[in-house]
């Protein structure tokens, strides 16, 4: 079948980036044709056409003068910082870039089936224009199925307000089927919006070791053996990173390069964020993602919870895997954990197995009814 995938917009998350390939991955080795619909990129303009020789000349002098050479000088800052993650997308991600106008109904002739996930597709903040993530653009006139897989609400509450719950309630209830990430979002489902929800695995989870080993055949190794991936950065974290290589005896280097810090330096390749778990001894992390791929790359690692960015996602992971005690709070650290990996593994083989058996079983059913009419 043609299945067209609705996730966040793709550009320099890691773990945004490698669901979307990895969902894409599964559905093709079942055989079918898959396209994610994205909302088309627009660079707009950071200051008024008058003022740009000035930022031009300013970033001139500081590239030659101030030692920032990786600053462009007429490229928009936001292009220049997701160059790398860009390639990745456009080699290994098939998209459908949309205009807002082009999400409408039309939409449904060109594709069989209509997935949302994965990933915080159902938080507020993150997803927006929030009903365009409940498939709010297709009518009540198309047989599509439709389709939610490991769909997120990133908190243990519903942030949606009333009216969204109101207008999401009747959108879900269209569903064909549905899934959440988190074992909390199942329970949102059915006493929200009336809506039966299965349990599985982020996408990520559902390739091996060694379908990421692939996609970094190539890659240099990373200049250290201590991974440090920070998203929200403080003098503590920086301080406890410290004390942790001295104290293993480490060498950390950074896989996070923040958009908002460093407008002069590119947001690292994929491939190389990849090949950190590889080189790394042990991870230090506040990023769901990077502690899901410590686990596909058995890699010892310590998460600082982030509160900000969702705490249920990592209770929700690390409870499935017997791993809490690698979810830490700074002020209480009491030393590496022990992980028994073997374990682990067996584990994680049946979540997997599950997961795929759910989403095989319910595209099938939806196979057979095409071929039937």
């Amino acid at each position: 079948m043609k299945i067209a995938i609705i996730t966040l917009p793709l550009n320099t998350n890691y773990g945004g980036i490698l669901q979307a390939y990895a969902l894409q991955t599964v559905l093709q080795r079942m055989g079918h044709d898959v396209q994610h619909l994205q909302p088309k990129v627009e660079f707009h303009p950071l200051h008024p056409v008058w003022k740009m020789p000035f930022v031009w000349s300013k970033r001139l002098l500081r590239k030659c003068f101030g030692g920032e050479w990786r600053l462009p000088v007429f490229e928009h800052p936001h292009r220049w910082i997701r160059r790398y993650t860009d390639v990745f997308i456009y080699k290994h991600i098939e998209m459908r870039p949309l205009s807002d106008e082009e999400w409408n109904a039309s939409l449904a002739k060109d594709y069989d089936v209509f997935m949302v996930g994965s990933d915080q597709v159902w938080r507020p903040c993150y997803a927006l224009p929030l009903e365009r993530y409940f498939l709010s653009f297709l009518d009540d006139t198309g047989s599509n199925p439709r389709i939610a897989y490991a769909a997120s609400f990133g908190t243990e509450n519903c942030e949606f307000s009333t009216n969204q719950i109101l207008d999401c309630r009747k959108l879900l209830q269209k569903f064909s089927f549905v899934s959440v990430r988190e074992q909390s979002g199942t329970e949102i489902c059915k006493r929200i919006f009336g809506v039966n929800a299965s349990h599985v695995l982020d996408p990520t989870l559902l390739l091996s070791k060694d379908d990421y080993l692939k996609l970094i055949q190539d890659q240099s190794p990373s200049k250290g053996n201590l991974m440090v991936y920070i998203l929200d950065e403080t003098p503590d974290t920086r301080l406890f990173i410290s004390q942790i290589a001295a104290s293993e005896k480490l060498i950390p280097f950074n896989t996070n390069y923040s958009l908002g810090n460093r407008l002069g330096i590119p947001q690292l390749p994929v491939e190389n964020w990849l090949r950190g778990f590889v080189d790394a001894k042990l991870i230090i992390t506040d990023s769901f993602h990077a502690c899901v791929f410590a686990i596909i790359f058995n890699k010892p690692f310590i998460c600082i919870g982030n509160s900000e960015r969702g705490m249920e996602r990592f209770h929700s992971l690390l409870d499935l895997f017997g791993l809490q005690h690698c979810l830490i709070n700074l002020n209480s650290f009491c030393g590496v954990s022990f992980i028994d990996w073997n374990s682990i593994n067996n584990r994680l083989e049946e979540f997997r197995e599950c997961s795929l058996k759910d989403l095989k079983r319910v595209l099938k059913t939806f196979e057979r009814g095409r071929e039937s009419n």
